[in-house]
């Protein structure tokens, strides 16, 4: 117990200044991401909804999730219930939370996870999603 303990403490140490640099902008970010021709990564959350939670505290702390996203996306966050959601991405927004968009510099859909999931199958999903975007599919 006393082990589990000092590797829980020594991993929250490790990565506790590691976290995704997420935007409000949306125009800076659109601008980001044709300059580095990359998706933009829209996530809309709302409080008090269990899976935003769970997305929020548990995936994008991942030090994996956090790395990917960081380096391959531009990602924006809103809460639905709070923040003013752009005009631009309300097309997109079902409702449904939380609700991952992810746009193409060019503002189009490109694909919508819906939802949570653990943040190895989120790590793989992410990682498909923008290989495929890569290649032009």
């Amino acid at each position: 117990m006393k082990k589990l303990l000092i590797s829980v403490l020594l991993f929250s140490f490790l990565f506790a200044g590691e976290s995704i640099h997420w935007m409000k902008d949306y125009k800076k970010a659109f601008e980001m991401a044709k300059k580095e021709h990359k998706l933009l990564f829209v996530d809309i959350s709302v409080h008090h909804c269990p899976p935003c939670w769970y997305l929020a505290n548990i995936v994008y702390k991942y030090p994996p999730v956090i790395k990917y996203i960081n380096k391959h996306f531009i990602p924006i966050f809103y809460y639905a219930d709070t923040d003013r959601v752009p005009i631009s991405f309300s097309p997109y927004f079902t409702g449904a939370a939380p609700n991952v968009l992810l746009i193409t510099p060019d503002d189009k859909l490109y694909y919508r996870i819906l939802g949570s999931r653990p943040a190895k199958i989120f790590l793989q999903t992410i990682k498909n999603i923008n290989e495929k975007y890569q290649k032009g599919q």
